[in-house]
C-alpha cells in the first residue's frame, strides 16, 4: 500500500486479518489474559451489525482498516460506552495498532487517530482514547498529544512488577 492508504470501515471479509493484528496487538500489548469468546463477541458485533436484534442494547462499534482484507496493516476498534458515573454516551478505543511490518510507512497510526476523530465527528459522540502499552510508550503518548487534548493519564500497579519501557 501507499504512504497515503486511506482508512476503510472494515467489512466480513477482513475478519481474519483483524484477530490476525488483534492476537499480535495483544501480543505486544495486553495487559490482561485473553478471552478470545469475548474478543470475539465484540469483533463479530462491530463487522455483522445486521445480526444484533433490535431489541439488544449491547456493544455497538466499528473497525476502521488500512489495507487489503488478505493482508491489512492497521486497525483501529471503537464502541459506543458510558462512563460509570453518566448515561452520556461517548466514542472510547479497544484497540488501535499498526502490525510491525509496516511501522515503516510513514502516518498509519496518525490516520488512524484522524479517522478516529472523524467518527467522533459523524456520530456527534465525544471521543475518549488513551495508550495503554508497555512497548515504546513515551513515542505512542507523544503522537496522542498532538492529536487529541489530554485529560489525565492511566497507571498499573501489580505487586512485584516495575515500571513499564518509555
Amino acid at each position: 500500500m501507499s504512504p497515503k492508504s486511506p482508512v476503510r470501515v472494515a467489512g466480513p471479509d477482513d475478519y481474519t486479518e483483524i484477530w490476525r493484528l488483534f492476537a499480535a496487538s495483544h501480543a505486544e500489548n495486553g495487559q490482561f489474559s485473553l478471552a478470545p469468546q469475548k474478543v470475539d463477541y465484540f469483533i463479530q458485533r462491530a463487522l455483522w451489525p445486521e445480526r444484533i436484534p433490535p431489541m439488544d442494547t449491547g456493544q455497538r462499534g466499528v473497525i476502521g482498516v488500512i489495507g487489503s482484507s488478505n493482508g491489512l496493516e492497521a486497525l483501529a476498534f471503537l464502541a459506543i460506552g458510558e462512563l460509570w458515573y453518566t448515561s452520556d454516551k461517548h466514542i472510547g478505543d479497544c484497540l488501535v495498532f499498526v502490525d510491525p511490518a509496516h511501522r515503516n510507512k510513514p502516518g498509519h497510526a496518525k490516520r488512524l487517530l484522524e479517522w478516529m476523530r472523524d467518527q467522533s465527528r459523524l456520530t456527534g459522540l465525544p471521543l475518549m482514547s488513551g495508550v495503554a502499552s508497555s512497548e515504546r510508550t513515551e513515542a505512542k503518548c507523544a503522537l496522542y498529544r498532538r492529536m487529541f487534548p489530554k485529560i489525565g493519564e492511566v497507571f498499573l500497579w501489580r505487586d512485584g512488577v516495575t515500571a513499564a519501557s518509555t
